[in-house]
């Protein structure tokens, strides 16, 4: 009698979703890579709508262009950069675990290009501690103090947190740009979230971000802060997936932005970019002759290019077509001059860089 009754019982439950956690181990790790959709068009979906053991269903999204999202390792960017992120004596709470390209800002006079993200990625909470960028040409790190906080682990469906975060720079020519934010964030359901890409168990989180910016215009001894309209994000987290698997950004209410975890979609209108991976570059230290061994996925122009601790370009060292697949190149560096000391050798395709490592020269 009790198998009678046993069997059904458990067949019951094997049918219902279970609430998942979030901790730090389901956040990326180094030289991770992710290929992303995006779009703007939300198909009528309403990202508000939330809840307990919820059906999100997005399965109707359509991307208007894709990218790969790759994890860099600290020590793998310029050396200005290191001194505050990598810097565990001077700067602990700024030590990053890893390095994301960001987006290139403009503003009036100002140009702040070669973006990268630093992460501290830690058992409690996963930080977004400052960016490295130049600066009208110039490298330069800039600190958020406080660090904004993106997630605390463990995560929970209910949980929710405050924090306030900022970052200031001084720009030769300029003045000053800073920016200030609150962060809001609530885990405010979980369940089942269907995308184009599959079926994921998730945690929602609901962010508001209400930034405000600050600039002093040295030219006319003029300042003003300047709230940003309302903007929030809505993020779906799944164990062991490193980024959200789906990310909807509102600006003033409206959809600017639809980001999500996808497979290669070859009717997307953009030259497709996969990941170079497997690389390696020997000797190290070198002195003339250098080979690099690599796998890669890459339909585009490749430029493999040194740059110096502070991040100037030094000379490309190769700049050749299409390649796919597993490569060596044996690069003679005699005929460039380079001086003895500590560089970076880039791989960029199409002028976007996908990988980047330390090398030594002498003489």
């Amino acid at each position: 009698m009790r198998k009678i009754i046993f069997l059904p019982v458990l067949f019951l439950f094997t049918g219902l979703s279970a609430q998942i956690i979030i901790t730090t181990t389901d956040m990326p790790n180094v030289n991770d890579t992710f290929r992303l959709s995006t779009t703007s068009n939300i198909q009528g979906n309403d990202p508000k709508l939330t809840g307990a053991n919820y059906m999100w269903n997005y399965t109707n999204l359509v991307p208007d262009a894709q990218r790969i999202d790759t994890f860099f390792s600290v020590s793998s960017t310029p050396f200005a950069y290191q001194f505050y992120f990598n810097n565990n004596f001077s700067y602990p709470n700024h030590k990053a675990s890893y390095a994301l390209r960001g987006p290139d800002i403009s503003i009036p006079q100002v140009s702040i290009t070669e973006v990268f993200n630093f992460i501290k990625n830690s058992s409690s909470a996963y930080d977004n501690v400052g960016f490295g960028s130049k600066i009208n040409g110039v490298p330069s790190s800039t600190q958020r103090i406080p660090v904004d906080r993106e997630y605390e682990f463990p995560m929970n469906y209910l949980a929710n947190h405050i924090s306030n975060s900022e970052f200031g720079m001084s720009v030769s020519g300029f003045g000053y740009y800073g920016q200030s934010m609150e962060r809001i964030d609530s885990v405010d359901g979980w369940g089942n979230l269907i995308t184009p890409f599959g079926t994921f168990n998730c945690l929602r989180v609901k962010s508001i971000l209400n930034k405000i910016d600050t600039t002093y215009i040295d030219q006319f001894n003029f300042g003003a802060s300047t709230p940003r309209p309302e903007e929030i994000e809505y993020k779906w987290l799944a164990a062991n997936e490193g980024v959200p698997v789906l990310k909807i950004v509102t600006i003033g209410g409206n959809v600017s932005q639809i980001i999500y975890k996808d497979s290669l979609r070859l009717n997307v209108g953009i030259a497709e970019i996969n990941k170079i991976n497997n690389v390696s570059i020997y000797p190290n230290p070198v002195k003339s002759n250098l080979t690099i061994n690599y796998n890669g996925e890459i339909i585009g122009k490749l430029k493999i290019r040194l740059k110096d601790i502070l991040g100037n370009d030094v000379v490309t060292v190769y700049d050749g077509s299409s390649i796919k697949g597993q490569t060596k190149l044996t690069l003679d560096l005699t005929p460039y001059s380079i001086k003895t000391g500590i560089y970076f050798i880039e791989f960029l395709v199409n002028n976007e860089k996908y990988y980047t490592q330390k090398i030594i020269i002498i003489e």
